[in-house]
């Protein structure tokens, strides 16, 4: 089981539209909001071009990245679904997208940014907040960006989202203080499963990125 990703800025985006298939013009005449529109186009750009580089197609609005009736991305490639899983994520002007086969994945960026006690205390474990409160200043941040986008990741995985309590998904993460931009381990426990995901994470400049499911390998950047 190997799972893949792709990161790309917002300024790979091509200018217009010709790119988006007609199910994903529908659904972005229907977003109001400019930010949302940007965040949402390079959300699927980004996916667009992981699948477009591994099945070598040059017509991008040949593949469509619908959403399930569950709210988790689905990859459509003229009018068939591909069996691949797939994750998006975007955060800071960046979109992220995984991708696996035969098995669950989920992606997600965050900003390293202060976070008051308050957000620690109502969305995170016990466990978690020991972590947070024995991790020293310099670090503290991250551990709660870390924390906060393995959850998410693994609720992307589960393809259940922010609609399960967050605090149902522990996160262990061994090396906070490990160097950027190099892939390091995690762990998340669902409860009341008790379902263990492999997960990994690596700092890119300002954001973390971490990529939760059963793969016990680390993923494959795809070029």
């Amino acid at each position: 089981m190997t799972v893949r990703w792709l990161l790309l800025s917002a300024s790979a985006l091509p200018e217009g539209d010709g790119w988006l298939g007609p199910e994903e013009r529908k659904v972005l005449r229907g977003l109001r909001f400019p930010k949302r529109r940007a965040e949402w186009r390079l959300g699927r750009f980004v996916a667009k071009q992981a699948f477009a580089s591994i099945a070598a197609i040059d017509d991008f609005a040949r593949i469509q990245i619908i959403a399930a009736e569950d709210g988790a991305p689905e990859a459509w490639i003229e009018g068939k679904k591909v069996g691949s899983e797939i994750s998006i994520s975007h955060r800071e002007g960046l979109a992220a997208c995984a991708m696996a086969e035969g098995t669950r994945v989920g992606c997600d960026l965050e900003a390293v940014e202060p976070r008051s006690s308050r957000f620690v205390n109502d969305f995170f474990t016990e466990r978690e907040r020991m972590a947070v409160e024995t991790t020293d200043d310099a670090h503290r941040d991250r551990r709660v960006a870390l924390t906060w986008s393995a959850k998410e990741s693994a609720l992307k995985a589960l393809r259940v989202g922010l609609r399960r309590d967050t605090r149902s998904v522990e996160v262990e993460i061994d090396d906070v203080e490990a160097a950027e931009t190099a892939w390091h381990p995690l762990r998340t426990t669902v409860r009341p499963e008790r379902h263990v995901f492999r997960g990994w994470w690596r700092q890119e400049g300002k954001t973390v990125l971490t990529i939760i499911g059963d793969a016990e390998t680390q993923p494959i950047r795809i070029c």
